[in-house]
C-alpha cells in the first residue's frame, strides 16, 4: 500500500469521525430542548405594545431551543414579565434598557422550578427610541432563554 493511499484513508476515517461526532452532538443537544408552551406574558409597566413584542421575541428564542410546541401543552411553561424598560432619546443617539423575569414552571402540575432574569442595553447613533427599545428587549429575552436548556435539565 502506497504512503499516497495510507494518507487518504486516515484522513477520510478522521473526516468521518468528527462529522459523526458532530452530528451526534447536534442531535443530543436537540434531544435535550424542552417542549415549550409559553404563559402569561406581563409588562409591569410602559407602553401596552411592549407586551406583544415581547411575546413576540419570547416565542421566537424559544423556537431557536430546538423542537417545541409553542402554542401546545409542553412540559413546560414559560411566562415573562417585563420588569424595567428605560430609554432616551437624545440629539445624537438613542439609548434603551430592559429586564425581564422568565418563570419556568411544569405544565402537568404548575411548580414553579425556576427564575431566570435577562437584562441588555442597546444604544443606536443615530437611532429611533422604538428600534432600540426592541433590541434591549430582545437581547434581554436572549439571555434569559439561553439559560432554560440548564435550568430544565436540573428540574428533571
Amino acid at each position: 500500500m502506497s504512503q499516497r493511499a495510507l494518507s487518504r484513508g486516515l484522513f477520510a476515517f478522521f473526516a468521518l469521525a468528527v462529522l459523526a461526532f458532530c452530528g451526534g452532538a447536534l442531535a443530543s443537544a436537540r434531544a435535550a430542548a424542552p417542549d415549550v408552551t409559553v404563559g402569561e406574558v406581563r409588562v409591569q409597566s410602559g407602553p401596552a405594545e411592549l407586551e406583544s413584542m415581547l411575546r413576540v421575541a419570547l416565542t421566537e428564542e424559544l423556537l431557536q431551543l430546538g423542537p417545541s410546541r409553542t402554542g401546545k401543552r409542553g412540559s413546560l411553561v414559560v411566562s415573562a414579565t417585563l420588569v424595567r424598560m428605560s430609554s432616551e432619546q437624545r440629539a445624537q443617539n438613542a439609548k434603551a434598557s430592559a429586564a425581564i423575569s422568565l418563570a419556568v414552571r411544569r405544565a402537568d402540575d404548575q411548580v414553579l422550578f425556576a427564575e431566570l432574569l435577562g437584562r441588555a442595553s442597546a444604544e443606536e447613533t443615530p437611532g429611533q427610541v422604538s428600534s432600540v427599545r426592541k433590541a434591549a428587549l430582545r437581547a434581554a429575552v436572549r439571555s434569559a432563554v439561553a439559560r432554560l436548556p440548564e435550568a430544565a435539565a436540573r428540574a428533571r
